[in-house]
């Protein structure tokens, strides 16, 4: 065979790996309480006006509009599931504690003067009224931290689904919990250092760790997802897509093409008006 032959079937082949890679889980369990929901990014939440992102006031405005949460969930030194996106408290609370090296006790209040919230408050409060999805924070251990959010949504009567940067996060609710809807996130853009490895960065980006967890959905960049692997996954896989983070209902109004999962901040979709402060 010609070598320009053996070329082409190389290509072939790295192609069908590509394809085998990123491909998400053929069914998915019935998202019928999370499809046709506006999700709110960290809680509907006004830090100018005193309702901290993550906190029990942001996701209390979020439920009483009807819209779903966008939650983050790692665990404290102590084994607390706490509702929380950095790795540190400073950017948020104003001084440095790493969550996963400080028991709960010990953590600093939100700018409102509550704690950080506990997961299993969250749910208390919300109870069902809109669904959940909740990002697993990759600190400390993946699977961990999965394991736990398992255990605190065991019984809980509302709609949720699950998702993580962290494809053994995913991959845990693989094993462990196949019948609950979990999903990869995913970025596009520039590679910059510092943020992830370069291998890491690509890997995500192309969405080749997915046949780690097998998603049965992908939460993307959705400002970022002019590249092939968000293209394929709109045009030849049709899982359900999440897309984060909408900030102006043009981008919203857009964005609803493609994305069942909408996730929004900084405004009030659709021209509602601002639901009222705390």
């Amino acid at each position: 065979m010609p070598w320009f032959g053996w070329f082409f079937l190389a290509l072939l082949a790295l192609a069908g790996l590509a394809l085998w890679l990123m491909a998400p889980a053929r069914r998915r369990p019935d998202a019928t309480g999370l499809i046709g929901k506006l999700y709110a990014h960290r809680g509907l939440y006004n830090a100018e006006h005193g309702v901290p992102e993550n906190s029990l006031a942001a996701f209390r405005r979020a439920a009483e509009a009807g819209y779903g949460i966008e939650l983050d969930v790692q665990q404290t030194q102590d084994g607390q599931l706490v509702v929380f996106h950095d790795a540190d408290t400073l950017r948020v609370c104003g001084a440095a504690f790493q969550i996963k090296q400080t028991p709960y006790a010990q953590l600093p209040t939100l700018p409102d003067h509550t704690p950080l919230p506990l997961f299993t408050d969250v749910l208390t409060m919300v109870a069902g009224r809109v669904p959940l999805l909740v990002e697993i924070k990759p600190y400390g251990s993946p699977s961990a931290n999965a394991a736990a959010v398992l255990e605190a949504l065991r019984g809980y009567a509302g709609p949720w689904c699950v998702e993580s940067f962290h494809p053994l996060a995913v991959r845990y609710f693989r094993k462990n919990a196949p019948d609950a809807l979990r999903g990869q996130l995913a970025m596009g853009g520039r590679f910059s250092p510092g943020e992830a490895r370069r291998v890491e960065f690509y890997a995500l980006k192309y969405l080749l760790v997915n046949v780690l967890g097998r998603p049965h959905f992908v939460a993307y960049s959705c400002a970022e997802d002019r590249n092939l692997a968000p293209w394929l996954m709109k045009r030849w896989f049709h899982p359900l897509l999440a897309a984060w983070t909408i900030r102006d209902q043009q981008a919203l109004d857009r964005a609803r093409t493609y994305y069942q999962l909408p996730i929004f901040e900084h405004f009030i979709p659709d021209g509602k008006p601002e639901p009222p402060l705390p």
